[in-house]
């Protein structure tokens, strides 16, 4: 018995050992992933204020910033995908089951799919519906779409429902890295938060 517990014990350690030392996302990778989700999460919230502003011209200003903020992570997300391709991302922690690495994967493509899309979709029915474009108050967008109100009216549409299923697909990818830390115990969360050790390691639970 003695024997047995003190060669868990070891692998326990181990482990642990492995996940801490594990490679996690370089510096750029994590100022750009909590960039991200600070710009979204204003650009929801202005976009919420739309409705109960005071007057046409505060309404005016929330839409260009809630315009200017979505065009940010549009840019920003094409920076995020350059640096991956030339840079190291942390494997998978070993064990996973496929059907995770599977959802991780997709999740990921998914995520990168929607942050692109979403101020597309928006900056496109703008232009439709005959908006002039500002962002920032200083960069004035050409008209590069024909005016089409009906189809700006469903891209509007699309816009929003893509804001829901991008908050939906973030809180599954918050659920599964707080996850990956406090039950798996392994390095998945800690790569994306600088100084941030896994918790120690018993026990992997698949």
């Amino acid at each position: 018995m003695t024997t047995g517990t003190s060669l868990s014990d070891t692998a326990g350690r181990g482990a642990a050992r492995r996940a801490a030392e594990a490679p996690g996302y370089s510096r750029a990778m994590q100022a750009i992933h909590w960039a991200t989700l600070a710009l979204l999460l204003c650009a929801c919230l202005a976009a919420w204020m739309i409705d109960g502003a005071e007057s046409r011209d505060q309404a005016a200003r929330l839409v260009m910033l809630h315009r200017s903020l979505g065009t940010t992570i549009l840019l920003i997300t094409l920076i995020r995908l350059a640096i991956r391709r030339r840079t190291r991302i942390p494997p998978l922690p070993a064990g996973l089951p496929a059907a995770q690495r599977v959802a991780a994967r997709a999740s990921a493509i998914l995520l990168y799919a929607l942050l692109g899309m979403q101020p597309l979709l928006g900056l496109a029915a703008s232009q439709l519906h005959g908006d002039r474009v500002v962002l920032f108050g200083a960069i004035r967008l050409p008209p590069w779409l024909p005016v089409n109100k009906p189809l700006a009216h469903d891209l509007f549409q699309l816009h929003g429902w893509t804001a829901l299923a991008l908050l939906l697909l973030i809180g599954l990818h918050a659920a599964a890295a707080l996850h990956h830390h406090f039950v798996r115990k392994d390095a998945v969360l800690a790569g994306m938060l600088p100084g941030v050790r896994p918790l120690t390691a018993g026990r992997r639970i698949p």
